[in-house]
């Protein structure tokens, strides 16, 4: 099993006497540590390391934090690695004889991750990921292990199924603990069934500001700690949850991190595209000035995605002079053996077209029409293989937590409203494990709404950095109440020379 690099197809994989304890009280084996190339075997009680890895000191740190509170909030920057620091944490801890069996939560994409990491950082714990069709979950149920990993929404099922129980745990991490955040949904409640002594949440996402999402997730993981109405004061909340969390930011206790450089390239439009594209922007400003005066802010944002597509491709002829750009730089620098990703907010109506032409530089679509396990087999595959070397991704399909740092090519298609978006997005290269520097490329046209919304946002540029939801894409129902919250009527239609 130490060998496998996925997730355990089958429960033959599990086979013998070691993985069904005669007794759910008694204690379970523990496997060997991997011996290193040379010198002296690692002390299986103290922080482990893997051959060639090592805990930074701000992980060894992390790590103490968790053994000393039982409950905690590991609220470090996106990319520092709390997930290790957990694992790490709660591996001592099991061979301590300090807690017995552990359950940790995560988003369904991430269990091949999470699951790679624990065979890495903690090679000698029994642990199953529970996954997969409903009679195979039922069989990796009744394993005695150390730690069972699963999904939200499986944990929700397989516990009104009746297939799993909430009362065998001593710790339960919560990865993206802010999936408990609304107290009336289907998966608090399960969450909350699990009366483990050992309760540690798990985000990367600034929580401080959201007072909501605080009072659900404590309610859980301290329960009584904070009081349960939304009238309690902001300084209050903070004052009373500060024992419990630690969060540290990539710039404080990642110094020595390699450089990111960023650079916007400004294209013109092919004459292809720049037919299609003005004939789309009359038809823009006409359908604006016949609608109705609250109308034409919705309509035109509407339109504003269509025309931000034409920027990226002409779909009538497949003209693009953002691919013509693309082909120069990737033809070199995967001949070097370097990686890239390319983000775009419309997969469908730019990535998908592209693709076959950017197939020859070993690209493939990483967008959601994939399912949960091809996404993280082709993750793995471009950090420990040769193929692929391109990715080209929308950001929703990766989802959170994906660490890409074999790449240090990132080139945006497409302007983001919310500059913290394509922050969040490049990040996935530019975090622990990157050696090299990271260079960042944003492909703009000349003459197009692309410059003046990258103008307005500019201007506006403090507030598009108030919190969005990361995985919020172009036309889905958040965006255009976020846009009109922050921009006048009259900024949005001047992004069509309407006034």
């Amino acid at each position: 099993m130490t060998h496998s690099l996925g997730l355990p197809p089958a429960p033959s994989l599990f086979a013998g006497d070691g993985w069904r304890a005669q007794s759910p009280d008694a204690p379970l084996p523990f496997f060997d540590l991997p011996a290193p190339p040379e010198g002296a075997a690692p002390d299986p009680d103290a922080l482990y390391a893997p051959p060639g890895e090592e805990l930074y000191d701000y992980q060894v740190d992390g790590a103490r934090f968790l053994m000393e509170h039982p409950v905690a909030l590991l609220g470090d920057e996106m990319g520092l690695g709390k997930s290790i620091q957990a694992i790490s944490a709660l591996r001592l801890l099991i061979r301590r004889g300090e807690v017995g069996r552990a359950l940790i939560l995560c988003p369904k994409t991430l269990i091949f991750d999470w699951y790679y990491k624990l065979r890495l950082w903690a090679p000698d714990l029994r642990v199953v990921p529970v996954e997969g069709p409903r009679r195979r979950r039922q069989w990796y149920w009744r394993c005695q292990v150390h730690v069972h990993l699963v999904g939200y929404e499986s944990w929700r099922e397989d516990l009104k199924a009746g297939l799993a129980s909430p009362d065998v745990y001593d710790l339960i991490v919560l990865d993206e603990v802010q999936r408990i955040k609304n107290p009336g949904t289907a998966i608090h409640k399960a969450v909350a069934q699990v009366r483990a002594p050992w309760r540690w949440g798990l985000s990367g996402t600034p929580l401080e500001n959201r007072v909501e999402e605080l009072l659900a997730i404590f309610a859980y993981l301290k329960p009584g700690l904070l009081p349960g109405r939304k009238g309690c004061p902001v300084e209050e909340i903070h004052r009373r949850i500060a024992p419990y969390v630690l969060r540290r930011r990539k710039a404080d206790v990642l110094r020595h991190l390699p450089p990111k450089e960023h650079r916007t390239v400004w294209l013109d439009l092919t004459p292809a595209q720049r037919m299609a594209y003005e004939a789309a922007e009359r038809a823009a400003v006409a359908a604006i000035r016949q609608a109705g005066h609250a109308a034409a802010p919705v309509i035109a944002l509407t339109l504003l995605n269509q025309l931000k597509q034409l920027c990226n491709l002409d779909p009538a002829t497949g003209a693009s002079c953002k691919l013509a750009f693309l082909e120069q730089e990737l033809a070199p620098l995967v001949a070097r053996g370097e990686k890239a990703v390319i983000f775009s907010q419309y997969p469908k109506v730019t990535l998908e077209p592209l693709l076959p032409r950017l197939e020859p530089f070993g690209a493939v679509l990483f967008d959601g029409s994939l399912s949960d396990w091809k996404r993280q087999l082709i993750v793995h595959h471009f950090q420990h293989g040769d193929m692929p070397r391109v990715l080209a991704m929308s950001l929703k399909a990766g989802g959170v937590g994906i660490t890409l740092t074999r790449a240090n090519h990132v080139y945006h298609l497409d302007h983001w409203w919310n500059p913290a978006v394509a922050q969040q997005a490049e990040d996935r290269t530019h975090r622990i494990g990157q050696r090299r520097p990271v260079f960042v490329t944003t492909l703009l046209t000349r003459g197009t709404v692309e410059e003046r919304i990258a103008e307005l946002v500019e201007r506006k540029r403090e507030l598009f950095h108030e919190v969005m939801d990361p995985l919020t894409e172009p036309g889905e129902p958040e965006e255009q109440p976020y846009l009109l919250q922050r921009l006048s009527r009259a900024e949005i239609l001047s992004l069509f020379g309407v006034h």
